[in-house]
Parts: structure tokens; C-alpha cells; sequence
């Protein structure tokens, strides 16, 4: 039997069949009064919206048919809006068993995790304050839980670097950005910018749920990733003797002002030097991340689709042009 096509190569007007993951499902009714179920799927290349009109076309028991859980749709590819979609003729629950290798249906950083981690080594290595050395090496290094959750994790549930990896690849980013920040200017202290560039999004291994589709966990959704990094640099820096005030406080302050904006979810605004780069690098590499993915996406085309996240279409013609 032919291995099915992943999302990303549907054609529009190709018939498909096969299995997928629902990141979202929902039974809704139409302004006509007629019941019909709305779909997110996905597979490792992205996701895709699907609609199935006909609700009496969902074989088995339609409660299955849920968030987390993998389907088996048959339909064929369309566009509504310039966006992909499927419609579908068919759906149904399967099982874990049903599906093969689950690498499939779940996107995945291009670069090797054993490579990421072997940079992330060297930087703590490179670190000068033993304070901040110490801190770093207990909380990715000698923290295996932490550290797996860490090289495993997406770095949003749907913004930028939504993939596993993402949240490694996003902080490696970041460190590079910043060591070159902190040549340029000299009155920046680069261990403690690159600690914060560590620490800011480390809460998020807690607070996303990323072993199907990606979402937030019960503490993600109650305390958020800003407040569990601020508990677990008070609860680390608390078993390291001696450990400096004056340093737990600005790595606090990074942490917690990173978002940069009080309604952004920041309860504090960038108030040292250090804390302002990380806010500004952390929010250039997400938005820069969501641009090169729309202009991926757009394929021959010259514009994207609406950007809800950056409130902008995104324009895809690259100079110079390459050829072939």
C-alpha cells in the first residue's frame, strides 16, 4: 500500500485518505440550522483546516472524534480564502495501534538534538560568574527530567517554533544574537544576559503539553511559564550557598519583564539593560521565526494569507532572485 502524502503536498482538488492527529474538534451549527463538524488536523509538515458538512458520515461513536485523538478522514483538498482545507467524506476514531510511526504526524526541528544540546554545553561552559555557571549547569545539566523536557518541547502552542525542538532552537537562536549584542556594547554583562536568555522561556517544558498536539497543561493554564521560571530560579538559587542577592534579583527581574509589556503578560517592565535586550531579541526571533515560515508557506505566491499573529499579510518575493 502507497504511503499517504503529508499535508504539505496536497494539491488543491487531490483526493486524500488516510490518518491524521485532530489538534482541535468541535460539532458546530451552521446559520441554516444543519449540524456539521470542524476539524484542525495535522501531520509533521503542519496543520490544516477540515470540515466535514455531513455529520452522519462520522462512523463509530462521534464523542471519539476529540481533540488528542488520531482520525481516519477520507476527503479531498480545497481553499477557502486563499487558505488550505480539506473536505471531508469521511471520519472516524483510531486507534494508536492503527497508525504506524508516530514521528508522522508531529512537526520536528530540522536540526539534531544531540547537536543543539552539545552548543547549549559550551555556552554554560563559557560562562565566567561561577554563580550564574552553577545555576545553569543544575538546572540543564544535572536536571535530566528538565533538561529531556527542554530538548523535547516546542517554544509556543502556536505562534513560532511550533515544533519539538522548537524551544532549544528558539533559546539557541537568541544566544547567538546576543553574544554578538553584548560585543557590540560594552557596558552590557554578558553572563547575565545570556542566563536570562536561558531562563526566560524554560517554563514553558511545564507549562505546553506537546505529547499529541500542542496546548497547555492544567499549571500552564493556572501559573504560566513567567511565574514557574521565577519559582524555580528562587528554589535553585536557595540550594546553592551563599547564593547572591543581588544576582537572584536580576535574574528575577529578566525573567519576569521579558514579555515587555504589562499587557503582555509581564507583571514588571525592562528596567536594567540586560533585561531590555532579552525582551527585545526574544520578540525579534519569534516574529522573524513567523515571517520565514509564512514566506515558506506562500510557495510561487507573491503575498501570504492574512498573519493573525503579526496582524499582516507577508510579502514572499526575495532579492536577489536565485535561479533554478
Amino acid at each position: 500500500m502507497a504511503e499517504q502524502p503529508f499535508l504539505k503536498a496536497l494539491k488543491e482538488g487531490e483526493a486524500f485518505a488516510g490518518f491524521l492527529l485532530a489538534q482541535e474538534a468541535a460539532y458546530k451549527v451552521s446559520a441554516k440550522g444543519s449540524e456539521y463538524l470542524e476539524l484542525k488536523l495535522s501531520d509533521a509538515s503542519g496543520d490544516i483546516k477540515a470540515f466535514l458538512w455531513d455529520v452522519r458520515a462520522v462512523e463509530g461513536d462521534p464523542d471519539r472524534i476529540a481533540a488528542d485523538a488520531f482520525l481516519w478522514v477520507k476527503g479531498s483538498a480545497g481553499a477557502y480564502n486563499g487558505r488550505p482545507q480539506l473536505r471531508l467524506d469521511k471520519v472516524r476514531h483510531a486507534e494508536d495501534s492503527e497508525v504506524g510511526d508516530f514521528a508522522r504526524f508531529f512537526p520536528v526541528s530540522t536540526r539534531p538534538v544531540p547537536e543543539m544540546l552539545a552548543e547549549l554545553d559550551a555556552v554554560i561552559a563559557s560562562l565566567r560568574d561561577p554563580w550564574i555557571r552553577r545555576l545553569l549547569t543544575a538546572l540543564f545539566i544535572e536536571d535530566a527530567a528538565l533538561r529531556a523536557a527542554f530538548a523535547k518541547a516546542p517554544a509556543a502552542k502556536s505562534m513560532h517554533h511550533v515544533y519539538l525542538g522548537g524551544l532549544l532552537e528558539h533559546t539557541l537562536s537568541i544566544l547567538g544574537m546576543a553574544e554578538k549584542a553584548c560585543a557590540h556594547y560594552s557596558g552590557l554583562n554578558r553572563d547575565l544576559v545570556l542566563a536570562g536568555v536561558f531562563l526566560h522561556d524554560v517554563g514553558k517544558t511545564a507549562e505546553l503539553s506537546y505529547q499529541r498536539s500542542f496546548g497547555y497543561t492544567d499549571e500552564g493554564n493556572l501559573i504560566g511559564h513567567i511565574s514557574m521560571e521565577a519559582q524555580w530560579i528562587q528554589r535553585e538559587a536557595a540550594r546553592i550557598p551563599d547564593f547572591p542577592e543581588e544576582l537572584r534579583l536580576q535574574l528575577l527581574h529578566i525573567v519576569l519583564s521579558h514579555h515587555g509589556r504589562l499587557e503582555y503578560g509581564s507583571p514588571v517592565l525592562p528596567k536594567t539593560p540586560e533585561a531590555l535586550l532579552v525582551h527585545y531579541l526574544d520578540d525579534l526571533d519569534g516574529k522573524l521565526e513567523v515571517m520565514f515560515r509564512a514566506i515558506r508557506e506562500c510557495g510561487d505566491g507573491r503575498w501570504s494569507p492574512f498573519n493573525r499573529n503579526l496582524e499582516r499579510m507577508i510579502y514572499a518575493v526575495r532579492w536577489p532572485k536565485t535561479e533554478g
